[in-house]
């Protein structure tokens, strides 16, 4: 299975509802194996940059085909590392990005930005989640 538009809107729109749920605004951006944009979207009272920094999560998840959280607790005890990770401005490695795998295979990643990065994280959790549910 591939990470087909449907399937990348329907992330998008469950994610945005889940922070509604929250009481918080957020911007969501999910992208392929390659980090390409597939679908985007923000609660209408979510900052712009919001989608940038989603964006730079989904993008270090699919990276490292692993969440932004795990990325972080991997590289922060090494300082060259964490440097190199942290000076490549195309990558956020915030908390708040998630690979998202299909039928057992990777297929792309989910950001999410706008509340505190604990939320972002199981906001991104919640929705990945509910795609072996559905």
């Amino acid at each position: 299975m591939s990470l087909t538009f449907d399937i990348a809107q329907t992330i998008v729109s469950n994610a945005v509802k889940a922070g509604a749920g929250q009481g918080v605004n957020v911007a969501v951006v999910v992208v392929d194996r390659a980090g390409r944009v597939v679908a985007s979207g923000r609660s209408e009272a979510a900052g712009f940059v919001n989608l940038t920094v989603a964006e730079r999560k989904a993008v270090a998840s699919a990276s490292f085909g692993a969440p932004t959280l795990a990325v972080l607790e991997m590289v922060k005890g090494d300082q060259i590392l964490l440097s190199s990770v942290m000076g490549e401005t195309s990558l956020s490695i915030l908390p708040g990005g998630m690979p998202i795998t299909l039928d057992g295979q990777p297929v792309g990643a989910v950001g999410i930005a706008g509340a505190h990065y604990s939320q972002d994280h199981a906001i991104a959790e919640t929705v990945v989640g509910r795609l072996s549910q559905d």
